[in-house]
């Protein structure tokens, strides 16, 4: 008789996770580990994501659920319950996504992989740590030290535009 699986099993890699028709793509270099259990399901489950994944789940899942949270909701509690559900998407593949309204390309490595040049892209800011370009922001790495609370809220600003 075989245990049941207790720690994360590498399995396929998504090319997504959240909703695929999300308004918010946030593009990454390599998704977390996957429960072979929880692969295919609809509504990620952050909190097991974060159990399995650590610390550096944590930091990318509360990053994006303070772009994303509506004014009326704690982003602790929307990270938690709705994060990836409806409005929001993370995408490991080499591509964007047609249906997204803004993308949040995160880190030099995801810029290169999807082929931008930082120099064809404006500041959003006067530190010049949020780049853009239409509907395209080319953001640090989802690291506290890197995407700190001031840039988050330079970020959402424009999001809410």
């Amino acid at each position: 008789m075989t245990a049941p699986q207790t720690s994360p099993q590498p399995t396929d890699e998504p090319a997504l996770l959240g909703a695929p028709g999300a308004r918010l793509a946030l593009y990454l270099p390599n998704p977390p580990l996957i429960l072979a259990s929880e692969h295919g399901k609809l509504h990620p489950d952050i909190p097991d994501l974060i159990r399995h994944n650590g610390n550096h789940w944590r930091k990318i899942f509360s990053i994006l659920a303070k772009l994303g949270t509506p004014a009326d909701c704690r982003w602790q509690d929307y990270r938690d319950l709705e994060l990836l559900h409806r409005h929001e998407v993370i995408c490991f593949a080499d591509g964007l996504l047609p249906t997204a309204q803004w993308h949040l390309v995160a880190g030099k490595a995801s810029w290169q992989r999807l082929g931008f040049d930082p120099g064809t892209f404006s500041p959003l800011d006067d530190e010049g740590r949020v780049l853009i370009r239409g509907n395209i922001l080319l953001t640090p790495y989802p690291d506290y030290r890197q995407f700190p609370n001031r840039t988050v809220e330079q970020v959402r600003s424009r999001l809410e535009r």
